[in-house]
């Protein structure tokens, strides 16, 4: 049976039609509790992979519309926040996407450029000898201003950027140096934490900068002579940045036992 069309059911379905409002980027801008108070502060909380596309449209704030992201930072670990993905009229800046302490009123880091300018990432450092800390993450002031809309949309992630040795052994006659090489064209800075077994702290290194592509050769026994544990690596590296193993020797037989260095898949 064929339906027929009447000019009734024609202005019903119009009315149907315009009374669906637009799909929007971004769901965190709806509601009654929205990411966009000028504090540090969301309850958008990101982990280990996650990704989100968000808008920057204009609202009527003197600030304008504001993405906040909250973070964790657990001890002895390295994370990056990536922004990518931006249309055209968003022109953002540096400084348009920063990092915020806890309770924090001024930025403690602003983002930098990557890829020619196509990409937006910061990476920074867990705490040492605390359980958790949270940080937070705001974009802001894109280029499009007031005249920012829904089609001005951009693409956040984030990363624990952490890298494990499950074991180092400088007991008995047995030694392990880590080779670890930069993988970027970009420098970058890594910071060892040595633990032992139960996870408690033996000894974490200062932070030593890498050049780009350069390989960091560091013999353990040297500075934990009779100590065996695990080694995680923090670093500003960004997101499988770095290579390497751990090697044990030996000496008695010529053995060498080769452990490659894991980040988070």
């Amino acid at each position: 049976m064929r339906s027929i069309l009447t000019t009734t059911n024609l202005l019903a379905l119009s009315a149907l039609l315009v009374a669906v409002p637009a799909a929007s980027a971004d769901e965190w801008d709806v509601g009654s509790d929205l990411d966009t108070d000028n504090v540090p502060a969301s309850v958008n909380v990101l982990r280990h992979g996650s990704e989100q596309v968000h808008d920057l449209t204009g609202v009527a704030t003197p600030a304008g519309d504001q993405d906040w992201y909250r973070l964790p930072a657990h001890p002895f670990s390295s994370y990056e926040f990536v922004l990518n993905g931006m249309t055209s009229d968003l022109n953002f800046s540096s400084t348009n996407v920063q990092r915020f302490l806890p309770g924090g009123t001024a930025p403690v880091q602003a983002a930098d450029f990557l890829e020619a300018g196509g990409v937006l990432s910061m990476s920074w450092l867990g705490p040492v000898g605390t359980l958790f800390v949270e940080h937070f993450v705001r974009v802001q002031g894109p280029g499009c201003g007031a005249a920012c809309d829904a089609n001005d949309r951009y693409r956040a992630r984030f990363f624990d950027t952490t890298y494990t040795i499950p074991r180092f052994n400088n007991s008995g006659t047995q030694t392990t140096t880590l080779l670890l090489q930069n993988a970027t064209d970009r420098g970058c800075s890594i910071t060892m934490y040595f633990l032992r077994q139960d996870g408690t702290l033996i000894s974490a290194s200062a932070p030593t900068a890498m050049s780009p592509y350069q390989l960091l050769v560091v013999p353990t026994a040297a500075t934990l002579p009779n100590t065996s544990g695990t080694v995680r690596i923090g670093h500003t590296c960004g997101y499988g940045g770095l290579t390497g193993k751990a090697v044990a020797i030996e000496p008695s037989t010529g053995f060498t036992f080769d452990t490659a260095l894991q980040h988070r898949p």
